[in-house]
């Protein structure tokens, strides 16, 4: 705020004269004077406040006898305390700066920082005040729209007058003859003409304006009168008729009942249970029998084409067409894709990067084979698993991020073998966020949906495979937010199918599968740490927050089937047991913003890596609070994942299109392979295949790409010897050891919690 000063400059002189003559009252002076005596003692007062001397009152008196003879004049009182100063002090100056700013205002006022979560004292105040406002609806009459409302009225008053223009005139002549006549003088029938036309003029102008008020146009704009604002609708108001309430009422017949009544006893029972399995045993061998005739039908297929296929005519490709089973029709298609994709199969069997004989300490990726569907076209990749068992088959969940533009899902199994048409498309009603498959018995996909439920498919089934198995519901308790996590376990002691699975509601469950239902039990529920709550500014505690947390991810340990890790919301990694459902067994306080992917090393019992919205990866020791490794990425960490082939290798995929590589045991500051994959789509997951060096990247815009690593990112599997589990640990330790301020005891490294 810009202060404006006024200096005003007296001088003790100045303010002695004017103590010493004070201004004298008009009603000690006058009762009643004419205005001669009235002007004579405006001057007289005058000249008083001037600078008096010995000679004033002389000087007053001889005027006052001159106009006043009455008047006498007055002596001046010099004040007891008065001090008694040298000219020099009297032509003192003294300066008075008069500052623009309202002493009035508070210099207290506080606004809530949302940035740091305290009320903050305002650096600058207000300083200027509104003693009075009024909002007034006349325009001024040289602003720019009051000049647009002045040439509008005046176009609209030139279109009419060329209507009445002949009216007027020949009103006008008859006047003008009837004056000539009856006055026979030509300068008094031109004044005449003159008044009349302009008395015309007016009455046309009242009528227009009378007719442009009655259309509820805008007010005369004559000069004279104020324009008035055409958008402040303040003067303007109607009144509308309320609509008449009416009720009707309608009586529907009773809906009809029925009484049932019938007594079960155990033969009936035991007859139903007989049926049910006879059913079953038909259906079983109905099924056979089909297999079989597929089977006999493969096997005489070669003869029988070759006998019926005499020419090359189309008719008979129709009946060979016919004779094609499904089976051989997709190892047809496989055939045909290897020629089409030969150069792309080559590089992925045989082909290294002979620059990094050059280059030490990097890698890159090469580009192989791009997965895409019309189906799930637009959706994003939001889960990559590879089959256990068939090391060629990758399953991906499509579904999306964006809660504003949520739709159906699908699953999708991806072959490298046929990489033009995904083997199997299921479709569902719900987008998928993740889903696992089964260790053992891999034909069993579970996928946790966005509306909360999750469901289990079976892929074996050739009938009714896009529907689920079992599918979770309200009664069956599903979630009540996206299912953000799932994983499989072993089977319990009843052989009974079981799962996990973690949502954003707080919830932490474990499902199990009963014949053709799902049976869910809590683990855990998740709640805010409100005992480290952030200091204001002066030191105080915030008030806690209440209520459940965030689940975003789970991750169970490979040599503890009881241990496993969650990834909150709130950016924290909580260490929990299946054994112990109240409480957690310890909280890392990890990241700043959401964490999106937590993950124990598939060698170390006790590291696990995870990556945040925050742009970091971190590398934990479950033993300390803090991170062991801290790596910095410069964008969001979508995924990252640990390699199945060294303890030391993981990769992670940022939203600038870019896949970090990295390998501790070669670099432990950097990256050894940092590319950008995609210009416009951004990489969501990323997953190692645990046979060949590749590795299957998703996007946000439904394709999924797979690479090749160098051989520099991937010495171990380069290595004549391969190195054992105990191996990997004690590398990994070596590293963990070298790194850290206290060493660890390597006797504690492998030790579960009790």
């Amino acid at each position: 705020m810009v202060e404006k000063k006024v200096a005003k400059t007296t001088t003790k002189k100045q303010q002695q004269s004017q103590s010493l003559h004070p201004p004298v009252p008009l009603q000690q002076q006058l009762g009643a004077t004419s205005s001669t005596s009235m002007q004579s003692r405006s001057q007289l007062n005058t000249k008083s406040g001037s600078k008096l001397h010995s000679q004033s009152r002389h000087r007053l008196s001889k005027q006052a006898n001159n106009e006043d003879e009455w008047l006498q004049a007055k002596d001046p009182v010099k004040p007891p305390n008065q001090l008694s100063l040298t000219e020099a002090e009297l032509n003192e100056e003294f300066t008075r700066i008069l500052r623009a700013d309202n002493p009035n205002a508070p210099h207290n006022i506080v606004r809530f920082s949302y940035k740091d979560g305290t009320y903050k004292q305002m650096a600058s105040v207000e300083q200027c005040a509104f003693h009075f406002v009024l909002n007034g609806s006349v325009l001024h009459k040289d602003s720019d729209e009051a000049q647009r409302q002045l040439a509008r009225h005046k176009y609209k008053r030139g279109s009419a007058l060329p209507e009445d223009s002949s009216q007027e005139t020949s009103q006008v002549k008859d006047q003008g003859d009837e004056e000539s006549s009856v006055d026979k003088l030509e300068t008094d029938a031109s004044g005449n003409d003159k008044q009349a036309s302009t008395a015309e003029e007016k009455n046309e102008d009242s009528k227009e304006g009378e007719e442009e008020d009655d259309d509820g146009d805008a007010p005369n704009t004559d000069a004279d009168k104020p324009l008035r604002n055409q958008f402040n609708f303040s003067e303007r108001a109607a009144q509308c008729f309320a609509p008449a309430h009416r009720d009707r009422e309608t009586m529907t017949e009773a809906p009809s009942r029925a009484t049932f009544n019938g007594n079960v006893t155990q033969w009936t029972i035991f007859d139903a249970y007989v049926t049910d399995q006879v059913r079953q045993k038909a259906s079983k061998t109905s099924r056979r029998e089909s297999s079989g005739q597929e089977q006999k039908s493969g096997h005489q297929f070669s003869s029988t084409l070759s006998r019926n296929l005499g020419d090359d005519s189309g008719g008979d490709w129709d009946e060979a067409a016919r004779l094609i089973s499904l089976s051989i029709a997709k190892k047809m298609e496989r055939l045909v894709n290897l020629n089409t994709y030969h150069d792309v199969a080559q590089d992925f069997k045989y082909w290294d990067d002979p620059s990094d004989q050059f280059k030490e300490k990097q890698g890159s990726l090469l580009p192989l084979w791009r997965f895409t569907n019309e189906y799930t076209k637009r959706k994003h990749v939001t889960c990559l698993v590879w089959c256990p068992t068939y090391p060629d088959l990758l399953f991906a969940g499509f579904g999306s991020y964006d809660y504003t533009k949520q739709s159906s899902g699908a699953i999708c199994a991806y072959s490298l073998k046929n990489p033009s048409h995904p083997e199997y498309i299921i479709p569902i009603s719900s987008g998928v966020m993740c889903l696992d498959i089964h260790p053992k018995q891999s034909s069993l996909v579970v996928v946790g949906l966005y509306d909360g439920s999750v469901a289990v498919f079976d892929m074996s089934r050739k009938a009714n495979r896009e529907s689920a198995l079992v599918r979770s519901t309200a009664k069956t308790g599903k979630h009540t937010d996206p299912v953000w996590g799932i994983k499989w376990h072993s089977d319990d002691v009843d052989q009974n199918r079981n799962f996990s699975s973690v949502s954003s509601d707080g919830r932490v469950s474990t499902w199990t599968m009963v014949q053709t239902e799902l049976q869910h039990t809590d683990i855990i529920r998740l709640s805010y740490d409100t005992s480290k709550r952030p200091l204001t500014a002066d030191g105080t505690a915030t008030e806690p927050l209440f209520g459940l947390g965030s689940g975003t991810c789970i991750s169970f340990n490979q040599h503890r089937d009881n241990i496993f890790l969650i990834g909150t919301g709130e950016g924290q990694i909580h260490q929990c047991c299946r054994a112990y459902t109240s409480k957690f067994l310890k909280i890392f306080q990890a990241h700043g913003m959401a964490v999106y992917t937590v993950e124990w090393n598939p060698f170390h019992p006790r590291v696990f890596i995870s990556c945040s919205a925050d742009w970091t990866v971190k590398v934990w020791d479950e033993l300390d609070s803090e991170p062991v490794f801290t790596f910095d990425l410069g964008n969001s960490v979508g995924d990252v994942a640990w390699s199945p082939y060294s303890s030391t290798v993981f990769a992670a995929v940022t939203t600038d299109g870019k896949v970090h590589v990295f390998d501790l045991q070669q670099n432990k500051y950097a990256s050894l392979c940092e590319q950008k994959i995609t210009k416009k789509a951004g990489p969501t997951h990323v997953v190692f295949n645990f046979k060949s060096p590749i590795i299957a990247v998703g996007d946000d815009r439904g394709a999924t790409s797979t690479f090749k690593l160098s051989p520099n990112l991937r010495k171990a599997l380069m290595e004549k010897k391969k190195k054992t589990p105990e191996e990997q640990v004690a590398a990994l330790d070596r590293l963990l050891e070298s790194v850290k301020e206290t060493p660890h005891v390597p006797g504690n490294s492998t030790q579960a919690p009790s």
